[in-house]
């Protein structure tokens, strides 16, 4: 392979370049040099695997990103990333869509539950990797927001006007990854759509989190 001889000529150059490494290296026996270049193919072989990750469970990449930059042909599906790139006992199986530009979809530890199952370290890795996060929410809701809008007069059937004071209390917050609360009109308050304030008795709506770096 040209990587082997690329390895033994640096590793050549280098000895040669040392007098007391050209003494050592003569009374180097033939096993001894072999296990050098076995292990400077490992090192090499590592590198690439870096540089090229799979999204496999042994070859890992960091974020589903990461797999986009090295290859643009991708299907949305099951990958696995390592955002720490450490030991690979706790990589993470997750959902890369690539038609959204290399999202990394974490799965939740239980269904209807806002829990993911990873590690403290891998979330904050993946974190300081990521420009933005998205979370969509389903509330039952009646005609109410639920994120610091404007509330409706009681028995009203119409919108609340834009005199109408904003709410001090909003039913509903979130806690981040970092135990920053989020709410509507707190000091961290992401792009909401919430479809709880349209005045045609939706009883279920989504609520779509945009946040940046919180």
């Amino acid at each position: 392979m040209d990587a082997d001889v690329d390895l033994r000529k640096a590793l050549k150059a280098f000895i040669n370049s040392n007098p007391a490494l050209r003494m050592d290296a003569s009374q180097d026996t033939h096993a001894e040099r072999s296990e050098i270049f076995r292990t400077l193919h490992n090192l090499h072989s590592l590198i690439q695997s870096i540089k090229n990750p799979l999204g496999s469970k042994d070859n890992p990449a960091r974020i589903c990103r990461d797999l986009l930059d090295c290859e643009d042909k991708l299907i949305d599906g099951i990958y696995w990333i390592d955002p720490n790139l450490g030991c690979m006992s706790d990589a993470l199986k997750v959902t890369c869509k690539f038609s959204k530009g290399g999202r990394t979809c974490l799965q939740p530890a239980a269904p209807a539950k806002l829990e993911f199952d990873l590690s403290r370290v891998q979330l904050t890795f993946i974190h300081l990797l990521s420009s933005e996060a998205r979370q969509v929410v389903k509330v039952h809701c009646l005609n109410t927001p639920i994120w610091g809008g404007r509330a409706k007069p009681p028995g009203s059937l119409h919108l609340p006007s834009p005199s109408t004071p904003l709410m001090d209390n909003p039913p509903l917050r979130f806690l981040s990854w970092n135990g920053r609360e989020i709410w509507g009109q707190g000091s961290s308050h992401p792009a909401v759509l919430d479809d709880c304030q349209v005045s045609d008795q939706v009883y279920l709506a989504k609520l779509s989190l945009l946040a940046g770096k919180l």
